[in-house]
């Protein structure tokens, strides 16, 4: 179930049942609440107490929370396609498969939430690599590869005398940084241990965190 919680006791809100169960992370946009959920349903809550405002299907489960900008909710599933639909109605503006044809085959499965800047949808894929679609049409502008599974979603940055850079891990160990318009590889580092989580970007430091198994 999906639960929303007073923060002063801890009582239960409100509750909405998900049949499905859920990984998502949610987001909160003013007086909704979006979140996927593990039968591909994307659903927007309203706050006050829970009404479905709307749901929209995609074609495989929903691990990720969606990323949200311009009033455009962005997100990936486990059928290897990744979405853009509006927030304020669920209407589909584009569904892409990972081959970059229209609903097409996907090679992979999407885990991680979507990082959205420069015009540009970030996210990384079982298959190994980091996607970057256009925000406005879902074309598939570059996808580069890493040696392993890219669960962590991505930071994104644009230091001065670099320009835009997109950061994230892979379950290779290393973190990449790459060239946010071409997907070329700037420079990766060696952190020891598979990286399943964000990065974080703060001034001119990138912080990232490892497993050590």
């Amino acid at each position: 179930a999906f639960v929303a919680l007073s923060m002063k006791t801890g009582r239960v809100v409100w509750k909405h049942p998900i049949a499905a169960g859920s990984e998502s992370s949610p987001i909160v946009h003013g007086q909704t609440v979006y979140f996927g959920d593990q039968s591909g349903t994307l659903s927007a809550l309203r706050l006050r107490d829970g009404h479905v405002d709307w749901t929209y299907h995609a074609g495989g489960a929903i691990k990720g929370g969606p990323a949200l900008a311009n009033g455009v909710l962005y997100f990936g599933d486990y059928s290897g396609h990744a979405y853009a639909v509006r927030a304020a109605n669920g209407h589909e503006v584009w569904a892409v498969g990972t081959n970059g044809a229209r609903f097409g085959f996907g090679s992979g499965q999407f885990y991680a939430t979507p990082a959205v800047a420069f015009g540009r949808v970030y996210m990384g894929n079982t298959d190994g690599r980091v996607y970057s679609f256009g925000a406005r049409d879902g074309a598939l502008a570059w996808a580069t590869g890493t040696g392993a599974y890219v669960y962590a979603s991505a930071a994104v940055a644009d230091p001065p005398g670099l320009g835009p850079t997109v950061y994230v891990g892979s379950y290779d160990g290393n973190l990449y940084a790459f060239n946010a318009r071409s997907g070329a590889v700037r420079w990766s580092h060696s952190a020891g241990g598979r990286i399943s989580g964000a990065a974080t970007v703060i001034g001119n430091v990138v912080y990232v965190s490892a497993l050590r198994i």
